[in-house]
């Protein structure tokens, strides 16, 4: 391609990327999941990024990449205003029954001072189970961790809090660190319980976001680092589009009023 053409597909690309971060956003949201990606950027040498992102299940079940927004650390204020730009464009979270994250303390602090009425904040078990791993001694690990996948796996919450209450039991004097760090905030993992089963394995996760990441990758591991901000952007507005395009419907089962 010539240097006009490439300069024409990126103002064609800037565009359409603007409005995308401006367009409205219905208030439909029910299930909202937060995560983030690093990114590499050439700015006066290579500088890491991160990429905060959220997606949105609506009540009619179609799920839709919301915003993205490149920033130089993912910090409270800068989650502060992510979330703040999502409500000022229309999601005041009305209808919104759950928020999955993966336990980023600088998210936490955000969404308690903008959502103190959101209780349900779920947990992502993949990410507290791994961060338990490495509390424990290398020899206890294939023991100790059988019981915390069967916790989660549970068929109601009063079973995975029993099933919680007897690992505790048989773990806490010996590996005190892993049961006491399981044992913080463990009903914030319990919260996917309170919907259909069907939905477990969704709120559970943030694996939406994870393969809009795994997207990301796959196209930029031959290029290892973004030659500017924008063209960090550029990118993930393409895979954006691509998935909200291409995700498929389901609908949502019935969630009680009260869930």
């Amino acid at each position: 391609m010539s240097a006009s053409t490439v300069s024409k597909t990126a103002a064609v690309l800037d565009a359409d990327l603007q409005a995308y971060r401006t367009k409205p956003l219905a208030d439909h949201v029910v299930f909202l999941f937060l995560d983030s990606l690093s990114q590499k950027v050439r700015e006066l040498g290579v500088v890491g990024k991160v990429m905060l992102c959220a997606v949105g299940i609506h009540a009619d079940g179609t799920k839709e990449l919301l915003s993205f927004r490149l920033t130089d650390a993912e910090d409270t204020e800068r989650w502060k205003g992510f979330l703040l730009d999502l409500k000022s464009r229309g999601l005041k979270g009305k209808v919104l029954k759950l928020i999955a994250v993966d336990g980023n303390p600088a998210l936490l602090k955000a969404l308690r001072e903008l959502c103190p009425q959101q209780r349900r904040i779920q947990r992502r078990i993949v990410h507290k189970l791994r961060n338990v791993v490495v509390k424990l001694k290398r020899y206890q690990r294939e023991a100790c961790m059988g019981e915390p996948k069967l916790i989660f796996g549970a068929p109601s919450r009063l079973e995975a809090i029993r099933r919680f209450k007897a690992w505790r039991t048989q773990w806490l004097e010996e590996a005190e660190a892993a049961v006491r760090y399981l044992e913080k905030d463990r009903f914030h993992c319990f919260h996917s319980f309170s919907f259909p089963e069907e939905l477990w394995r969704i709120l559970r996760t943030t694996n939406m976001l994870e393969r809009a990441f795994r997207e990301v990758r796959r196209r930029t591991r031959p290029m290892a680092v973004f030659t500017n901000a924008e063209s960090s952007g550029r990118m993930m507005y393409g895979v954006t589009r691509g998935l909200n395009a291409t995700w498929e419907e389901h609908p949502l089962p019935q969630i009680q009023q009260n869930a």
